[in-house]
């Protein structure tokens, strides 16, 4: 099982396969390296294509004294790039949580110096979903667990998947379940914390100077399609684009053919 050690001590899991230009693909709450399988089958045709586990996630150490607040998370992405490809350039490849952890990462100057390119999917500057800053009240209040099969199963599940999808994908929805409760509780509630009470760098967009692909689902209920929209205007080297009909916040599940299509297109021309 491949992993590197941080210096200290925790050990991060990443899976990779091909050669070349390295595509590093991180994911969102909760998730894992897992939801990028297929993108790693279909990258390493003409890339080195890389997923990996955030620290308190997936096969990754989940150690209990961490805050895993999204700039640590950004601070150990950096720390494992240098072990996997060391002063090589790369295209970091960010979905939701995964995104804001790339935009971290790509306003941050040291970090920023190993971009080659920018992939922003499903994702925001800031949190301005009204339902989530809900979601986390009630967690603070004991009214609700994130790591629960109740509500990964109905409130995660039905934010990250357009219903129509949801019904004609019921075995990866279940996996995508079983995996999701194999996380700590802490772990969630932490990084759900930092996402909505620490995390904001709108007024760095401007910053961002390598390209960006910014991808997202005209259906999207986690993170509106308006995000988007808005790091599009803000951020000077940048292409949107927006799936559709019906394509939901889980894009390169829901929108498998057409964000492989979009993605070799950004990549070829960098």
């Amino acid at each position: 099982m491949p992993h590197v050690k941080l210096k200290n001590g925790y050990k991060v899991h990443y899976i990779e396969n091909g050669t070349g230009m390295p595509v590093v693909f991180i994911h969102g709450f909760l998730g894992s390296s897992w939801l990028f399988e297929a993108q790693i089958e279909h990258f390493s045709k003409n890339y080195r294509a890389i997923a990996i586990d955030h620290l308190g996630h997936g096969k990754s150490d989940k150690p209990e004294e961490e805050q895993y607040k999204l700039s640590d998370l950004a601070k150990y992405l950096d720390e494992v790039l240098q072990q996997i490809v060391g002063d090589e350039k790369i295209v970091l490849a960010g979905h939701s949580m995964g995104g804001m952890i790339s935009l971290i990462y790509a306003t941050t100057p040291d970090f920023a110096r190993r971009l080659r390119g920018l992939i922003l999917m499903s994702t925001a500057p800031k949190l301005q979903n009204p339902g989530l800053i809900k979601y986390i009240e009630d967690i603070d209040a004991g009214n609700l667990k994130i790591v629960e099969r109740d509500s990964v199963s109905t409130i995660l599940v039905d934010l990250c998947f357009h219903r129509s999808y949801k019904r004609a994908h019921k075995d990866l929805v279940k996996e995508f379940i079983d995996l999701t409760l194999e996380n700590k509780e802490f772990v969630g509630v932490r990084t759900m914390h930092s996402i909505v009470l620490d995390y904001n760098v709108e007024d760095k967009l401007k910053t961002i100077s390598v390209p960006t692909l910014i991808l997202t689902g005209d259906k999207d209920i986690f993170i509106l399609p308006k995000e988007s929209e808005l790091m599009n205007e803000l951020i000077p080297n940048s292409k949107l684009v927006k799936f559709s009909p019906k394509i939901g916040h889980m894009i390169q599940f829901e929108a498998r053919e057409e964000y492989h299509k979009a993605v070799d297109e950004f990549l070829q021309q960098i």
